[in-house]
C-alpha cells in the first residue's frame, strides 16, 4: 500500500507552503476562560488534569512517552486518530492534552480537526463562536480561531462546530496550511494535539497528518479489528506511529493493580503491534 506519510517527523522544511506568512498562534492571554471544577471535569469523563485521581495513570505514562519522543525527535504536532468512529478517540485526545498541559515546561493546545463531527466541543461542553472550521473557511487566511482555556487549568483548546463540508479540501487549503505553519513555528515549548477524522471515513486524516509530526491510533477492544489497526498503520505509516491506544480494555492490567478502568495504552515506542 502506497503511503503518502513516509517524511520523517520533526523536519517539515520542504513544505509547499513556505511562502505563505505564519501567524501568531494566541497563547493564554489570549484565550476566553470558561468556568470550571474538578467536578465538572470528572463528570465530562475527563482525568487527565488531577495526577491523584488512578483514572489518569493510563495518560500520564503516555504524556511522559511523548515528552520523550518531544526531546529525543522533535515531535510537537501529534494527530490522534482511529480507523472508524465512535472508539473514544476524542475522549483519548482531551485527557491525553489535559495531562500534556499539567508540564510545567511546555504550553498544550488540543485542536479539533474532525471538523464534520466536532466531537471535542461536545466532550468539553463549549459552542463556539469563532471556531476552526470558520477560520478555514475564510477567503484569506485571517486572525486565529478563538481559543478556551478551562478555569484553573493551563490547557488552551481551539474547537470547532459540526457541519457537513468539503473538509478535505479546506485541509488542503491555505489557511489550514497557515494554520499548520504556524504551528510548527510557534517554538519548541508549544506542544498541539489534534483530534482528527478517523481514518477510513475520508482521506482528512490522511491530509491532516502530512503535516503533523507523529499520530496515536485509537482502537476499542471488542469492537476494532485487527486487520483495522494494521491496515491503518499501513496507510499512515509506522516511522511516525507514536502508539495504539486500546480504549475500554479490561485485561489483566486491572487485577495487576494499575487502577485502570476503562482504557490502557499498548504498543509504544514507535512501532505498531503485530496483533491484539
Amino acid at each position: 500500500m502506497h503511503n503518502p506519510l513516509s517524511r520523517s517527523g520533526g523536519n517539515h522544511s520542504d513544505f509547499p507552503d513556505a511562502s505563505l506568512p505564519p501567524m501568531t498562534m494566541p497563547d493564554t492571554a489570549d484565550s476566553t476562560e470558561l468556568s470550571w471544577t474538578s467536578t465538572e471535569s470528572k463528570r465530562r469523563g475527563i482525568f487527565g488534569f488531577d495526577s491523584l485521581d488512578p483514572r489518569s495513570r493510563s495518560f500520564n505514562l503516555i504524556r511522559a512517552k511523548l515528552l520523550e519522543f518531544q526531546t529525543e525527535r522533535g515531535w510537537r504536532l501529534i494527530g490522534v486518530v482511529s480507523a472508524t468512529p465512535n472508539v473514544g478517540k476524542s475522549f483519548i485526545a482531551a485527557n491525553l492534552a489535559a495531562a500534556l498541559s499539567r508540564s510545567p515546561r511546555h504550553l498544550t493546545y488540543v485542536l479539533d480537526l474532525d471538523l464534520r463531527r466536532a466531537s471535542l466541543s461536545g466532550v468539553f461542553g463549549l459552542e463556539p463562536e469563532r471556531g476552526v472550521r470558520m477560520y478555514l473557511e475564510q477567503e484569506k487566511p485571517g486572525s486565529a480561531p478563538q481559543v478556551y482555556r478551562l478555569q484553573g487549568e493551563r490547557l488552551l483548546i481551539m474547537p470547532t462546530r459540526a457541519r457537513p463540508i468539503n473538509s478535505a479540501e479546506l485541509l488542503a487549503g491555505d489557511n489550514a496550511q497557515v494554520l499548520f505553519r504556524s504551528m510548527r513555528m510557534s517554538g519548541n515549548n508549544r506542544l498541539f494535539v489534534v483530534d482528527l477524522p478517523p481514518v477510513f471515513a475520508n482521506d482528512d486524516a490522511v491530509a491532516a497528518l502530512a503535516r503533523l509530526d507523529s499520530y496515536i491510533l485509537v482502537a476499542e477492544e471488542g469492537k476494532t479489528k485487527q486487520r483495522e489497526i494494521l491496515d491503518s498503520v499501513a496507510l499512515l505509516g509506522r516511522e511516525r506511529l507514536a502508539g495504539v491506544v486500546l480504549n475500554k480494555y479490561r485485561g489483566g492490567v486491572i487485577s495487576e493493580g494499575y487502577g485502570v478502568e476503562s482504557y490502557y495504552a499498548a504498543g509504544y515506542g514507535g512501532g505498531a503491534p503485530e496483533a491484539y
